[in-house]
């Protein structure tokens, strides 16, 4: 998760967990308990996740080895799935300008095309990269972002093998650069402008789904992008029974303040673009951007369901409003 636009969230971190569901406008019924038919993606999730965060891949820093490792692994994953490229390989670079340098990045593009051709087309985005590693320690990015990069495998995998839609081309991104200012989001939302007969329907960003709040709520901004969400809301709650809310909010100086989530992740340069988007993502916690930010923290049923929900609310046909 972008560090600069959230930095004030940690001050707030201890308290959010009974703050979120208490400041929501709209109270909802949730249950602790998840029910997924997706038990068999449990396993690659975790072994996912597991490879990502391992130490072998070093924090997955930008223009390292262990970023390099990383496009490796999607590749390999991608190409497991049955997944094909956008351009003309997986792998797409661009670069960027920061702190007075210019930066290499390498987003991974994959691609779902529909049974019947058609110029529709909704997007996955999770970040790949995360902090790297210092002399004296390693940030695993477990949860920030592992998790969203597993969850998009396990739905670009239903997704493969089940199409819900035979008109709906699937994009799935993994996206480099997150980190040091959503670098990634905006090469690619720059790329998709070069192909106007593309009609991006949405754009779905995960990004930290791993470790809820003691609710076991998976928090959801953007969606006012979607069509009639107050009717979608209940149905997608009832397959997994998995919570979802759609307020964030923070503590600051004693008063409550709505956090600026619009600009805290890859969803951010979609808005900007004029692109509809959705964002999923948990709050933060006291593992985020440390090195405890590990597998054994993480609630993979959690994921699971999160990965569900998404692919059923994607399975939708007329999903966004009109223009």
């Amino acid at each position: 998760m972008f560090t600069t636009q959230i930095h004030l969230k940690v001050l707030a971190m201890m308290l959010l967990g009974g703050l979120l569901s208490a400041c929501s406008q709209t109270p909802q019924q949730c249950s602790s308990a998840i029910i997924s038919s997706w038990s068999s993606a449990h396993s690659q999730i975790t072994e996912d996740i597991t490879i990502l965060s391992s130490t072998e891949f070093q924090g997955r820093k930008t223009t390292t080895e262990g970023a390099r490792l990383t496009q490796e692994y999607l590749i390999k994953r991608f190409t497991e799935i049955g997944l094909q490229p956008w351009q003309p390989t997986f792998a797409v670079p661009f670069s960027f300008q920061h702190q007075f340098s210019t930066v290499s990045g390498v987003n991974i593009i994959a691609t779902i095309t529909a049974k019947n051709s058609s110029n529709r087309w909704r997007v996955i985005t999770a970040h790949y990269d995360h902090l790297g590693q210092t002399a004296s320690k390693m940030y695993p990015g477990a949860d920030d972002n592992a998790s969203g990069i597993a969850g998009m495998m396990a739905i670009a995998a239903q997704w493969q093998k089940n199409p819900p839609l035979d008109d709906v081309n699937l994009m799935i991104v993994a996206t480099d650069a997150e980190e040091p200012g959503l670098y990634g989001s905006y090469a690619l939302v720059t790329l998709l402008q070069q192909y106007p007969q593309m009609d991006i329907e949405l754009s779905v960003n995960l990004d930290m789904i791993g470790h809820p709040d003691r609710r076991r709520a998976i928090y959801m901004e953007g969606q006012k992008n979607l069509s009639n969400f107050e009717s979608i809301k209940p149905l997608l709650m009832q397959q997994t029974q998995l919570c979802i809310r759609t307020h964030h909010t923070n503590l600051l100086s004693g008063r409550m303040k709505k956090s600026d989530w619009l600009r805290a992740s890859d969803h951010y340069p979609f808005h900007k673009a004029g692109y509809s988007w959705v964002y999923f993502g948990v709050p933060p916690h006291a593992q985020y951007h440390t090195a405890d930010d590990t597998i054994a923290t993480l609630d993979i049923d959690f994921i699971v369901a999160v990965a569900e929900t998404v692919y059923q609310m994607l399975s939708i046909d007329k999903l966004t409003k009109a223009p």
